[in-house]
């Protein structure tokens, strides 16, 4: 679908007129920051129209995958925003690079939640025109957190973003499906959770590329030393993302800036390691494949719920389970019936 054929007469497939905003696609690719939170709001609508325009727009970017995706994620309280404050600001003054945040929100799609306490976090960045910092709604619509995050991914690399950040809400299941969507994630950890590992989920461990022991300063750098150790050790016997990789461990500080310049340059390192070999390819090969399977999902659930067979049957049902009529699961097998 070529962007150049929106005009104010345009019509969907309802027969209904809309306009695309006239010069969108051009000031984007100028780099222009308004203009691309006006393309990811189009993203993010429950519109038909707008994801209409949103869709002509992502498919006309031409960008894709010339940033490098960094996906930051740890433990709660472990400073995830302050990390990112402190690398974002040393890529735009030591390396020259914009940088883009995009922050996981879980709370709302509608007020924007939590992005408000991310923003103070990061007082260097917010103040910064090389930087770009959005929330992302983790929200249960078309593609979930998965569509979101990905269009925004492309929208900012159209932007001419050299790094994208995704900072998720914590260790969880958005990790998992980031881990869809980035080339790199970086796990941070405190200085004393080294007795906390049998709480962190194996599956995350076996997803991140780079971990890193963050507030190693002062009084926590000895049991900073200590945590790192016993992370050396797991790490050496649990395989990671990309075979035959090691992962080290390494010590950082997002509040005095210590480590910082290690840290990208063991991030950078990795990234022309991945981007030689046909790991990266691949990899992004089969993030795209997942969308569409995310999409599919999607589709399906939305054709489901819309149903009025279902919906009539939805209300019947639901009833009956309610006063213990019928179970849960042939309550499920009727309605799905309806549907079928």
């Amino acid at each position: 679908m070529d962007i150049s054929s929106f005009n104010p007469d345009f019509h969907n497939k309802e027969g209904k007129t809309f306009v695309l905003p006239k010069d969108l696609l051009s000031d984007l690719r100028k780099g222009s920051k308004q203009a691309l939170a006006k393309a990811i709001t189009l993203t993010e609508s429950t519109k038909e129209d707008d994801r209409q325009m949103a869709r002509a727009l992502v498919q006309e970017c031409s960008n894709e995958g010339k940033s490098i995706r960094i996906g930051i994620t740890g433990v709660p309280g472990v400073g995830k925003s302050t990390f990112i404050d402190q690398l974002g600001t040393y890529l735009i003054q030591q390396k020259n690079k914009k940088v883009a945040i995009l922050a996981v929100d879980p709370s709302s799609g509608r007020s924007g939640g939590s992005i408000l306490g991310d923003k103070t976090r990061m007082e260097k960045l917010v103040m910064n025109e090389a930087a770009y910092i959005r929330p992302i709604p983790s929200r249960k619509e078309l593609g979930g957190v998965t569509s979101g995050l990905s269009d925004a991914i492309v929208l900012s690399e159209e932007a001419g973003f050299d790094v994208v950040f995704v900072e998720t809400v914590g260790v969880g299941q958005s990790e998992t499906e980031v881990a869809q969507l980035v080339d790199i994630i970086v796990f941070l950890l405190l200085p004393n959770s080294g007795d906390d590992l049998q709480g962190i989920k194996r599956g995350i461990m076996e997803e991140v590329h780079v971990v890193a022991i963050n507030k190693s300063e002062g009084e926590n750098l000895q049991a900073a030393k200590k945590t790192k150790m016993l992370l050396d050790t797991v790490l050496q016997i649990m395989q990671g993302p990309v075979e035959g990789e090691k992962r080290e461990v390494l010590l950082c500080s997002a509040q005095d800036g210590n480590g910082i310049k290690e840290l990208w340059e063991n991030v950078e390192a990795l990234q022309n390691r991945i981007e030689k070999s046909t790991w990266l390819h691949e990899n992004r090969k089969q993030q795209k494949v997942n969308r569409l399977r995310t999409y599919l999902d999607a589709m399906l659930r939305d054709s489901f719920y819309h149903n009025s067979n279902v919906s009539d049957a939805l209300a019947k049902y639901t009833a009956e389970v309610e006063v213990g009529k019928l179970d849960a699961y042939n309550a499920a097998l009727e309605i799905f019936k309806k549907f079928k």
